[in-house]
């Protein structure tokens, strides 16, 4: 992921493969979520992408969820920062 896909890069005027233009890898095990979990998955999907609901089911797709193992931060120069899911998911936005 990337703040490439907002303005802010733009706005700010740095390239989108700068590392001012922050960049966060993410990497894991995927897995099929289960069924108390798909009605979940599926609204959150639909909601950002509804033409999707008409994708035909022949094709076999189904809803998945990445366990999430190791994140680096790119945000500066000098390589990226490794922190763990738990440090990740604890930060306090300022």
């Amino acid at each position: 992921m990337s703040l490439a896909q907002t303005v802010y890069c733009r706005n700010h005027g740095f390239d989108p493969q700068s590392p001012l233009c922050v960049h966060i890898m993410m990497s894991g095990t995927v897995t099929k979520v289960n069924k108390t979990e798909e009605d979940y998955a599926r609204d959150s999907l639909f909601v950002r992408h509804p033409e999707m609901k008409h994708w035909p089911s022949s094709h076999n797709w189904f809803f998945a969820k990445l366990k999430i193992s190791r994140i680096w931060v790119l945000d500066y120069f000098g390589g990226p920062k490794v922190v763990t899911p738990e440090e990740y998911f604890n930060v306090t936005l300022q």
